[in-house]
């Protein structure tokens, strides 16, 4: 191998190094002039390959130090640079007589890079499209750095400002590149600049990322994904003087790469307020704009975020390959303008966008909670019942439900399919289908998946020996076993389908009067087991058992029955008015009333595997 290829095949690797993850798209302008610039990325550029981003500017050349391999190299003239310093990556234009050995072949937010432009080229904006990122940056003690930041585009802060807690770097030199294209050490006194690199000395040893430092669940941005209903945005004041925070929620730009989910929409946020002084608190939509005052130096705000899928607008546009996805941008400044951080927000909604067939197939399940579609989506619903009100079949108004004394509560099943028909189930199985594989074609000997494994849930135990592959979907002393998912307060057998009526559902649940679960019946009471004295003849119902009919209704409101405020409400949690008439226990009907919750324990929209 040459030493050209093993080269390019390492910076490629450093360069390729943190592979796409979901964000938001903005754009970054950089002005640039004729000769050498000192350029920091702000954005992941899209698409990220050099030919594609320099195409069509007057580049002459690009490096890239890659300060993963060596320490600091401080080059006061860029023009002595030279293509064989493997400590700097770079690329020429296509047609340079060294297009062939390049080592820098795509660009990444949160590096810097020297670009040349031809002297007699007229100044020129760069202007990048491409993903949000959250980058910090990595020091190298007692060296110089070649460093940038995200800084507000107009009047940003001195360098002395932005590094004012930091006794590590406040002292030390700051190195800014010339007009005439040399590296000159200026006061720390000087203004930052947006899209600007420098060199910087630091003693010691610190992380320090600014002013303000952000931090995530997931590094890659506040991403809700398909299922999780909340997430905290911790943001801390690392510099010298006490911080007024502004968060700002701006509007992604669309997708300008087909590999890249196309736009779906703005993602809806709510956030936790409290006010201990007027004792309000809970979750409210979150504003345009939201300041945080008074922010003491090492004081830490923590931010709950909460995604309102239910808030979502469907999307009916486009996919690409890689589908549709919710997507904003949070903008996190301070008021002193030291620093401006750009955070992407993602979640999918209750559509599938995956593709285009998933998408026509799940653009009718959108639950309206504020309107009279039922809220429920396909899959699996747990949760519980409390009843609060019965009647008294001997009080002048027997049908008038009261209030009890306790309250009652019991476990409720639902389930989903695919076809919108909903079930009240007394007992289901979570248990996993493993996959299986196939030879590769390609490769002789090797074998690839041709059904990926999947949980499964099964209502009929008789089942579990028929359907293939079958495995336990926890592990209980090492060994996999299925999970459970019952209701003491039913007595069926099969899952019951319910009638859907707006945003009502309903369903009568009969218990024969021979049924070994009917109250009126004992096992080991000769007076209670529904058989003659002799116990040879059955006897008709209403010797001494008697039938009950059970009629359940669920209303589902937009609102928490209890009152309380919950992250995910109208998402993987809902609820709503209970009400139940029991028929048979009393010669007078008996009516309950109470509310009901429920939360999404699973996706899967298919009971027993389709069998």
């Amino acid at each position: 191998m040459s030493k050209a290829i093993r080269s390019g095949l390492v910076l490629a690797a450093w360069a390729l190094g943190c592979g796409d993850v979901l964000a938001q798209w903005t754009t970054q302008t950089v002005a640039l002039r004729p000769g050498w610039n000192a350029v920091y990325l702000e954005v992941q550029p899209k698409p990220e390959e050099c030919d594609a981003q320099f195409s069509g500017l007057p580049v002459e050349r690009v490096f890239a130090w890659n300060k993963r391999f060596s320490s600091a190299q401080f080059i006061q003239d860029p023009n002595s640079l030279s293509y064989t310093n493997a400590d700097w990556g770079f690329y020429v234009p296509p047609g340079h007589e060294l297009a062939g050995d390049i080592t820098l072949f795509a660009l990444q937010a949160g590096k810097c890079y020297l670009v040349k432009l031809a002297d007699n080229a007229s100044p020129t904006n760069w202007v990048i499209h491409g993903l949000a990122r959250l980058r910090r940056p990595t020091w190298l003690t007692e060296s110089l750095n070649y460093v940038g930041f995200s800084l507000p585009l107009a009047s940003p802060s001195t360098f002395a400002s932005f590094f004012s807690g930091s006794t590590n770097h406040v002292n030390g030199p700051v190195y800014r590149l010339s007009t005439l294209g040399a590296w000159e050490q200026i006061p720390t006194t000087s203004p930052m600049k947006s899209g600007e690199a420098f060199w910087i000395r630091m003693q010691g040893r610190l992380d320090y990322p600014g002013p303000l430092e952000v931090t995530l669940d997931q590094s890659t941005g506040v991403d809700f994904g398909r299922t999780v209903p909340e997430q905290p945005l911790r943001i801390k004041n690392r510099s010298a003087t006490t911080k007024t925070v502004i968060i700002r929620t701006l509007a992604s730009d669309p997708a300008y790469t087909a590999d890249e989910p196309a736009l779906a929409g703005s993602v809806p946020l709510s956030y936790w307020y409290s006010n201990q002084i007027t004792n309000q608190f809970g979750w409210t939509n979150l504003p345009a704009q939201i300041v945080y005052s008074n922010l003491p130096p090492g004081s830490e705000w923590t931010l709950r975020l909460a995604v309102r899928r239910a808030d979502m607008v469907p999307y009916a546009g486009p996919l690409g390959p890689a589908g549709a996805l919710y997507q904003s941008l949070l903008e996190v400044t301070e008021a002193a303008n030291t620093t401006r951080l750009l955070l992407p927000v993602t979640a999918q909604g209750f559509q599938d966008l995956s593709s285009p067939a998933a998408q026509a197939a799940s653009n009718g399940v959108r639950p309206k909670l504020l309107g009279d579609e039922l809220p429920l989506r396909p899959g699996l619903w747990v949760g519980n019942v409390t009843v609060k009100q019965v009647s008294q079949p001997a009080s002048f108004d027997p049908a008038l439900p009261r209030a009890t004394p306790a309250e009652f509560r019991f476990r409720l099943l639902l389930h989903m399919d695919t076809n919108r028909t909903v079930r009240v189930m007394q007992r289901v199985l979570q248990m996993f289908q493993e996959g299986s594989l196939k030879p590769d074609p390609v490769y002789p000997g090797r074998y690839i998946v041709d059904q990926p494994g999947r949980f499964v849930l099964i209502t009929d135990e008789a089942l579990v020996a028929q359907i293939p592959n079958l495995t336990g979907a926890a592990l209980r002393d090492g060994t996999p076993v299925a999970r459970r998912f019952s209701s003491a307060a039913f007595g069926f057998r099969a899952p019951l389908a319910m009638t859907t009526s707006q945003a009502t559902l309903s369903c009568a649940i009969p218990l024969s009067y021979d049924d070994a679960l009917n109250p009126f019946k004992h096992a080991f009471h000769p007076d209670h087991n529904n058989l003659d004295e002799r116990y040879e003849q059955k006897l008709p119902e209403g010797r001494e058992s008697f039938t009950v009919n059970r009629q359940l209704q669920l209303e589902f409101t937009a609102q928490d029955p209890d009152g309380l405020t919950i992250a995910g409400w109208g998402d993987n949690q809902l609820g709503g008015i209970y009400r139940e008439t029991i028929r048979g226990l009393h010669k007078a009907s008996i009516y309950l009333q109470g509310t009901f919750r429920l939360n999404l324990a699973s996706h899967v929209g298919t009971l027993n595997a389709g069998y």
